[in-house]
């Protein structure tokens, strides 16, 4: 029987515990309904979980490359930094807890908004 966690994802680079625990092997999805803003300097764009279309982030942000204001997830203090998105579906390659942020450049400090994050766990061998 899976596990499903619903929590507020706030338009932060810094990094949000989800309080979800994960088990290597064990299968995770990720929805993400709602809107929030990055801090674009020049202007207001509001996005969901997939970011602003067409504007990768730069070396500053926490995933270069991934659109600025996608939702980012990660494992553990230190794990691999993974852009989850409004849809997330994929197995799990370590064990910890499950953290969340705005792909966002840590010195930009003016978000808004939230996203609502359904975490759904599956057993390995379910």
């Amino acid at each position: 029987m899976p596990l499903t966690v619903i929590r507020m994802g706030r338009p932060s680079p810094s990094w949000q515990e989800s309080y979800v625990r994960v088990k290597k092997g064990q299968r995770l999805i990720v929805d993400a309904e709602g809107a929030w803003s990055p801090d674009l300097r020049n202007r207001t764009g509001w996005c969901g979980g997939d970011g602003m279309p067409n504007t990768l982030a730069g070396d500053n942000y926490l995933k270069p490359g991934a659109n600025i204001g996608a939702l980012l997830g990660r494992i553990g203090g230190g794990g691999e930094v993974i852009v989850f998105g409004h849809r997330y579906d994929n197995f799990v390659h370590e064990d910890g807890v499950i953290y969340i942020a705005m792909n966002e450049n840590p010195g930009h400090n003016n978000q808004a908004g939230q996203l609502m994050v359904q975490f759904i766990v599956y057993d390995a061998d379910e």
